[in-house]
């Protein structure tokens, strides 16, 4: 069923989630256009993903993936990278690399992304 999902939202909407990702209830991806969701990767409960983020590992020859807690909010072209975590309620801007974890309830813009409240 995950795959026959994964290839449908892949031929209508350029969206690749893999079936081995851990998602929560709640997913909202507002515009699913170009989203990438790697193996592994880690996605808690309601949380909002904008057109054209990609989550996914940093590197090929270390097969580590972010995890991204409930309540959080990632904006239009954000890339997030490598074994980090994103923090509960965290926002991520539009057009920003996270390549190291967050604090909970905060704000990153940036590349790289910092804290900015």
């Amino acid at each position: 069923m995950a795959r026959l999902f994964k290839n449908k939202l892949a031929r209508k909407y350029g969206c690749c989630i893999s079936e081995t990702a851990d998602i929560g209830g709640g997913l909202i991806m507002d515009h699913p256009t170009g989203i990438v969701i790697g193996e592994n990767v880690t996605i808690g409960r309601n949380v909002v993903i904008y057109q054209h983020v990609t989550i996914g590992r940093k590197d090929r020859k270390r097969p580590e993936y972010p995890t991204i807690g409930s309540g959080v909010v990632i904006y239009v072209g954000a890339v997030v990278i490598g074994a980090v975590n994103i923090g509960n309620g965290t926002v991520i801007g539009a057009n920003s690399v996270v390549a190291t974890d967050t604090e909970t309830d905060s704000i990153y813009c940036g590349i790289p992304a910092r804290r900015v409240k």
